[in-house]
């Protein structure tokens, strides 16, 4: 399989400007683009399935520039949101379709193999609005596969998916990348999704690369509010939000903390047990049970903060309106918005 560089690659999309844009992929590994709306991420995708001009940069594969080259001609299968499945077409003449345009002589049995391959088998008669949303994302990659790409980007591959059908299809993802060995670039907001897959992340915001690196990188060093949120941070504050509350003392003590878009804390244990120190103090909103433990969310100041009782289960849930201690470890305290990158 090919390795591919983008190597600095910008491009305009109206007033919209993105990039420069760095990453890399060897054979087999995966790369996730997150961000919030409007960031940049399909207008990555589609400038590297050459859809969109490039206006900087390069796009090498093997090492050879084909920035100019037509979209047919890069060996790329490109996945768009919508999954762009012609509803007039069969589940089989949509796979088939990529095997068309190259006028290959074994369409149908290549068709066939991977109607298979995807428990597509069944419903080849189906056209597309008769399909499930896992269903129409199997054909979408079947058909991707088709065209014998060396390198699929994909755009919200888990949009609209039940639990059931995410697991399955990251499943299919990891296997294609182990057994054919193809690359993938992958969009996604589904972040146990993204961290069972990517082996790598590239993070953008309004067209700029704000953190690219490994997932400890996203975990130790939250880039905004968005990384945060996406890879688990439950206490996120503004800082807009911290300057309304600085009269108060944890409101004064976080802004103190916070970078220039604010401040994420890791979510900190609660002290249930008179005469164990603590610094904090909180009137508690809810207490709800989840695997791990209890998760209680308390009112301190003008804020919430989410909390956590670990297992075993306490002899009783917190109740509305108690008071409920708690310390904040400063090794899980990250400054926002303060413009550190790291590159591949």
């Amino acid at each position: 399989m090919s390795e591919w560089r983008v190597d600095r690659v910008e491009t305009d999309l109206d007033a919209f400007h993105l990039g420069p844009v760095d990453l890399s992929l060897r054979s087999g590994e995966a790369v996730a683009v997150l961000g919030s709306s409007g960031s940049g991420k399909t207008t990555l995708l589609r400038t590297l399935a050459g859809f969109l001009p490039l206006r900087g940069g390069r796009l090498l594969r093997d090492g050879v520039d084909i920035s100019r080259w037509l979209p047919e001609e890069r060996a790329l299968g490109y996945v768009p949101q919508g999954l762009g499945l012609f509803p007039q077409r069969t589940v089989f003449g949509n796979v088939r379709y990529p095997m068309e345009l190259r006028g290959r002589l074994d369409a149908n049995g290549r068709t066939d193999a991977l109607l298979a391959r995807f428990r597509l088998t069944a419903l080849k008669e189906r056209r597309p609005a008769r399909l499930s949303g896992g269903e129409r994302q199997r054909v979408a990659l079947a058909r991707a596969l088709a065209a014998e790409p060396e390198l699929i980007v994909w755009d919200e591959p888990w949009q609209a998916l039940d639990v059931e059908a995410r697991l399955e299809l990251g499943g299919i993802l990891t296997k294609l990348r182990e057994e054919e060995g193809i690359p993938v670039v992958v969009v996604t907001h589904d972040p146990g999704l993204a961290f069972s897959v990517a082996d790598s992340f590239v993070v953008l915001d309004r067209g700029r690369v704000r953190l690219s690196g490994g997932p400890l990188d996203l975990l130790d060093r939250p880039s905004n509010a968005f990384v945060a949120r996406f890879v688990g941070y439950e206490n996120v504050y503004d800082r807009v939000t911290l300057e309304a509350g600085r009269d108060h003392p944890f409101t004064a003590w976080l802004l103190g903390e916070a970078g220039p878009e604010g401040v994420a804390i890791g979510t900190p244990v609660a002290v249930p047990t008179i005469g164990v120190p603590s610094t904090w103090e909180g009137v508690v909103r809810s207490a709800r049970p989840n695997p791990e433990g209890v998760r209680v969310e308390v009112a301190v100041d003008d804020l919430m903060v989410a909390l956590r009782l670990p297992r075993p289960w306490p002899e009783r849930l917190p109740t509305v309106g108690e008071r409920v201690r708690f310390n904040v470890d400063g090794g899980t305290v990250h400054r926002l918005g303060t413009g550190s990158e790291k590159g591949p």
